[in-house]
């Protein structure tokens, strides 16, 4: 069973970088874990940026289909490293053992179904629409297909070291697509993806293909993610995390000679409205589901429902923070987030139900928080319209369900929105379902959003802040569309077409 040695992968092989050395810490603990890394200089990036291009040019003239093969056999190399990958991230995360033994089997099923997308063709969405001399004016022969657009630079996220990091989601849609991808670790589980990087680049070698397929970067601070963006052979950017990440990286993709799209996953609210009807019928069971989603994985996850809104808020609220009060204080992911929450939850002017907690334990742990607003603070105080990383939550006491609508146009842009409702309420709530259309990437009714299922209807984005791009999904099958562009051959004879393109019959585009 291999352990994490301090690597990174580059060209295929073990690499470490030349520049500052880190450690992880488990923030169960406080103590540091695994072995020392190094940081990746810019011109080591930017000489795997190199090889990435070589792998596109060499990839792409392959005549068959190299991408299913090459994720069947990543989920396969995971599948053998399950027990090093789960404990070392354990040690570096603090996430229980039961979320990361799911996450890891979310990861390899979307590998899988990622390799199925391809097998079937379905990933290049062709278009034939036949010549027509007798219209006006005369319509060519044309055919559209979709293309790989070129190495994507994937950045790991903190709060999933597996299914959105290193073989996660967004290397599987670009590797699917047929781009190569240069992973950014994320410095807080560098020896996790050590061990995940190991499967993709054994992977990449047992399928034949050109070592420039893959690469994994470690590094600490700024410097090697934006050498990574910089680099001119990158393409597009995948990145699940912060604001103020996203906006750098997004900056950063913006002001080079050549712009690329940066599909950055960010912050979101994800408000929840509760009808009064529902507040009669089923208000514990609301709460329990609300407190329960709420502090999933220490509040630590991008669709954390933060801001209930309903007629009957502190009566919610009241019966939540009692709830709160017996949850265990919940691991941070690292020291920054940790920070980050004891700074962002002290709000002027709001009413603190949850009680003060002045001990959490050792290592990085934060007890939850949950705090009394009205629609005037929510006018008044921007801090409530922000995310807040961790086990926080603020309800909203309106004083009408007329208010739902004006509550609803002060919310920034989520991935999610969800709505409590009983059915006498359906014909009063077509306003909000319009407003929250305008606000969120799902909607969720009479549930919670903190599961999102991996499926071709699936949207996880969202308008700004939640996302930088909301016309695309990171989870489900489509979030391959991120990372290629269409190309319409006209008149071009058949040898010179795409495989793809050379059938007899594509379905028609309907006109």
């Amino acid at each position: 069973m291999r352990a994490a040695q301090g690597t990174g992968f580059v060209a295929g092989n073990e690499y470490r970088g030349r520049g500052q050395a880190f450690r992880a810490l488990d923030p169960a603990t406080g103590d540091t874990t695994g072995p020392e890394f190094t940081t990746c200089e810019p011109d080591e990036v930017a000489e795997a940026a190199k090889l990435a291009w070589t792998a596109f040019e060499t990839n792409r003239e392959r005549p068959e289909r190299w991408q299913a093969p090459l994720l069947r056999e990543i989920a396969s190399r995971l599948g053998d490293a399950r027990e090093a990958v789960l404990a070392t991230a354990r040690a570096e995360t603090g996430i229980s053992s039961a979320r990361l033994e799911g996450e890891l089997a979310r990861t390899r099923n979307q590998l899988l179904g990622f390799a199925d997308v391809v097998e079937r063709e379905a990933f290049g969405e062709p278009v034939h629409d036949e010549a027509d001399p007798e219209a006006t004016p005369p319509r060519p022969d044309l055919r559209r297909v979709l293309i790989p657009i070129g190495p994507v630079a994937v950045f790991g996220a903190s709060n999933f070291p597996l299914a959105f990091s290193v073989a996660g989601g967004d290397t599987a849609a670009a590797l699917a697509a047929g781009c190569p991808v240069l992973v950014k670790a994320h410095p807080s589980h560098p020896g996790t993806s050590e061990l995940v990087g190991a499967c993709v680049a054994e992977a990449v070698a047992a399928c034949g293909l050109h070592p420039g397929t893959f690469a994994l970067l470690q590094g600490a601070g700024n410097e090697t993610g934006s050498a990574l963006v910089t680099a001119p052979e990158v393409r597009a950017v995948g990145f699940t995390g912060s604001f103020g990440g996203g906006r750098a990286l997004t900056a950063l993709a913006a002001e080079r000679p050549r712009p690329i799209p940066v599909f950055a996953e960010m912050g979101s609210l994800n408000p929840m409205f509760v009808t009064a009807a529902v507040a009669r019928e089923r208000l514990d069971s609301v709460v329990q589901g609300f407190v329960t989603s709420m502090t999933f994985g220490a509040g630590q996850l991008c669709t954390k429902p933060g801001v209930v809104l309903t007629t009957e808020g502190r009566e919610f609220a009241t019966r939540a923070a009692a709830l709160l009060d017996e949850v265990e204080p919940g691991i941070l992911l690292n020291q920054a987030t940790k920070d980050a929450f004891e700074a962002g939850t002290r709000i002027s002017g709001v009413e603190v139900l949850t009680k003060p907690c002045t001990e959490t334990g050792e290592g990085l742990r934060a007890a939850p928080v949950l705090v009394l607003a009205t629609l005037a603070d929510l006018r008044r105080e921007p801090a409530l319209l922000e995310e807040h990383f961790g086990p926080f939550a603020v309800v909203v006491d309106l004083d009408s369900e007329d208010d739902f609508a004006e509550a609803a146009s002060l919310l920034p842009g989520s991935l999610t929105a969800t709505v409590h409702s009983e059915p006498e309420d359906h014909e009063r709530l077509g306003p909000l379902v319009f407003e929250l259309v305008e606000l969120a990437g799902r909607i969720v009714h009479n549930g919670y959003p903190t599961g999102v299922s991996v499926s071709g209807a699936q949207t996880h984005g969202g308008p700004f802040p939640a996302s930088s791009d909301s016309a695309h999904t990171s989870v489900g099958w489509t979030a391959i569309r991120r990372f290629q562009r269409p190309v319409t051959f006209q008149d071009v004879p058949e040898t010179l077409l795409p495989p793809v393109l050379r059938t007899a019959l594509l379905f028609k585009e309907e006109q």
